[in-house]
């Protein structure tokens, strides 16, 4: 029997040895496997292709230009035009791909920033409101393209005790918290170019405070997909959006945060412009007599200040029509109304007017969850009723004139 004689580390001469690294480099490439984004990426770059390559070839036939230095040569501009038009749709999508992970299967750290392909948002695609493009309609909710992603932002930090932070919302909520300010923030300097820094500030608030975001929320419907833990879930009603996570509208409200980080981040291509026009379309719902206002050369409708804070619907309808004599009455009216998301019964409240010729005027009516609330909301609707408001301060106004009384 003839033996095969052995190399010096064992191995058969025989035998092929194995380089260093093929098999494990088999096996993640076996494993790997293309993310959403990546995905989309290349879905774009195809649907763009003909153009690339067309481009490209028109870029080649200008080579002699090119070595020529020929800056003025008509078809080197033409073929200079054809890239740039080019680099904003294939440059994001280009840098996607070159960040992807080279081997080994993906996995998802939310605890890691690197890992969820955050960038700095570019805000070029900002645009001002114009009121002529403004609409009262619900817009629809922009999809989040990684399940992952989606069903953080969903999951409260109790939810499962002790979770930690890639289990549950809160680094979500961290950076959409950050988005929804930025967003904001150059819509705003956008559209009100003359108004000061410190009201620019108020307008920021009124769109991102707790209750803005919560009714949001509770708006598209989202509490269905909320992970709660029971003494959240078992509240009867939202709260005052506090700090406690224990406060189901500041748990709606750190949920829409999140969600915005969500859609952003699931899409390194389009997610921030994506982002950017839905926002826009719904901030734009509570803000469009603003935006006209500002059309005009007129102050915003910002609330004024009564006593250090802000006045209330009732306090400025009162301020606006009440005079010596007139009285607004605030009463509960019968009502089968329920809250559409708490099921809870609602109070409805409507506001009259005695006075100015009038006699148990029905203003304005409003449904909450609590009669204080709903008669806020009855003072809130009345002063949406712009002509009749004109007409009772216009009588107003006639009286201490007359009078020559002081309110």
């Amino acid at each position: 029997m003839v033996k095969r004689p052995l190399s010096y580390d064992g191995v058969g001469l025989g035998d092929a040895p194995e380089q260093p690294g093929k098999r494990q480099q088999t096996q993640d490439q076996k494993g790997r496997q293309l993310s959403d984004a990546e995905l989309t990426a290349l879905k774009e770059l195809a649907n763009n292709s003909d153009a690339i390559i067309s481009a490209l070839h028109q870029l080649k036939q200008c080579s002699d230009s090119i070595n020529e230095e020929r800056s003025q040569d008509t078809a080197l501009l033409a073929a200079k035009q054809s890239l740039a038009r080019l680099a904003d749709i294939i440059t994001p999508q280009l840098q996607l791909l070159s960040q992807a992970p080279a081997s080994g299967p993906e996995t998802f750290d939310v605890s890691n920033s690197s890992s969820l392909n955050l960038q700095i948002p570019s805000m070029h695609c900002v645009t001002p409101w114009r009121s002529s493009e403004m609409s009262h309609a619900l817009p629809p909710l922009p999809e989040v393209k990684d399940r992952k992603l989606e069903e953080l932002a969903f999951t409260h930090p109790g939810f499962i005790a002790g979770s930690s932070p890639d289990k549950q919302y809160e680094r979500l909520e961290w950076l959409g918290d950050a988005y929804l300010e930025l967003i904001a923030t150059a819509l705003i300097d956008k559209t009100f170019l003359q108004l000061p820094s410190g009201r620019c500030s108020q307008i920021r608030e009124r769109l991102i405070r707790n209750t803005t975001l919560a009714s949001y929320f509770r708006e598209y419907g989202l509490e269905s997909r909320a992970k709660l833990p029971r003494d959240v879930l078992n509240q009867k009603k939202p709260a005052r959006g506090s700090s406690s996570d224990k406060d189901l509208l500041k748990t709606q409200s750190d949920m829409f945060e999140a969600y915005v980080a969500a859609v952003i981040l699931s899409d390194p291509v389009h997610g921030i412009e994506t982002s950017i026009r839905w926002l826009k379309a719904l901030w734009g719902r509570s803000i469009i007599e603003d935006v006209q206002k500002a059309e005009k050369g007129e102050a915003p409708l910002l609330r004024t200040e009564h006593n250090g804070r802000r006045k209330t619907a009732k306090e400025e309808l009162s301020s606006k029509i009440v005079a010596k004599g007139i009285v607004l009455r605030y009463e509960r009216m019968e009502s089968h109304k329920r809250d559409r998301h708490l099921g809870q019964e609602l109070f409805t409240v409507g506001v009259y007017l005695d006075g100015w010729g009038e006699q148990n005027k029905l203003l304005g009516v409003g449904s909450a969850l609590s009669i204080k609330e709903a008669g806020q909301k009855a003072a809130a609707e009345a002063l949406q009723n712009k002509k009749l408001m004109k007409l009772y301060e216009g009588k107003k106004k006639a009286f201490v004139e007359a009078k020559g009384v002081v309110i």
